[in-house]
C-alpha cells in the first residue's frame, strides 16, 4: 500500500489502532500510487506526482508547488443484489498556479500525465476492481473570481464488490 496511514487511525476515541481498508480505501490508495510516480525522472512531462492531495483539490498559493493532482472521490452510485456492487467515480483533478506564464499548457501537460499513470495494462488496479476501470469525460474545474488555481477533471469510474455489512 502506498498510504501507510491507512494501516494505523489515530481518531477521537484515543490510541492509535489498526484499522480494517475498506474497498473504497483500496481504490484510492492504488490509484494515489500510481499518481504519485509522475515525475519527470520516470518519462512523464511534469513533476505534479510530487503535489498529490487527497479529498479535494487546495487552492494553491505562491509557496505550494505550481503543479500538482487531485484525487477527488464522488458520490458513489450503487447497483443492488445480494452483495453490493458498487460504481465508485473518482475525478482526477490537474491543477496549476494560474500566475503560471500557460497555467492551461501545465493542466494539458498533467491531464496527460494522468492518463499515462492510470491507464495500465491492469485495469483492474491490482485486482482491487471486480470491472475493468472506466474512463469519463473531462471537464474544467470552474474557477471562483479572485482564484489563483486553474485546472480539469477526469472521472475514472471504479467498479468492485462490496459484500454486506464488509465494506
Amino acid at each position: 500500500m502506498w498510504l501507510g496511514l491507512f494501516n494505523v487511525f489515530r481518531g477521537p476515541w484515543g490510541s492509535a489502532r489498526p484499522i480494517r481498508v475498506t474497498k473504497r480505501l483500496q481504490v484510492i490508495d492504488a490509484m494515489a500510487a500510481l499518481l504519485s510516480t509522475i515525475s519527470i525522472a520516470n518519462g512523464y512531462e511534469t513533476n505534479a506526482g510530487a503535489a498529490l492531495y487527497i479529498g479535494a483539490a487546495p487552492e494553491l498559493a505562491e509557496a505550494d508547488p505550481p503543479a500538482g493532482v487531485a484525487l477527488v472521490p464522488l458520490d458513489a452510485v450503487t447497483r443492488e443484489s445480494g452483495p453490493q456492487w458498487e460504481s465508485f467515480p473518482i475525478e482526477l483533478q490537474a491543477i496549476a498556479y494560474a500566475d503560471l506564464v500557460q497555467p492551461w499548457i501545465a493542466v494539458e501537460l498533467i491531464i496527460g500525465d494522468v492518463k499515462r499513470a492510470i491507464e495500465q495494462a491492469d485495469r483492474t488496479l491490482g485486482s482491487v476492481l471486480k470491472g475493468d476501470l472506466v474512463r469519463n469525460s473531462t471537464r474544467t474545474l470552474e474557477r471562483v473570481p479572485g482564484s489563483k488555481t486553474v485546472g480539469a477533471g477526469i472521472t475514472y469510474v471504479c467498479s468492485f464488490v462490496e459484500p454486506w455489512g464488509n465494506p
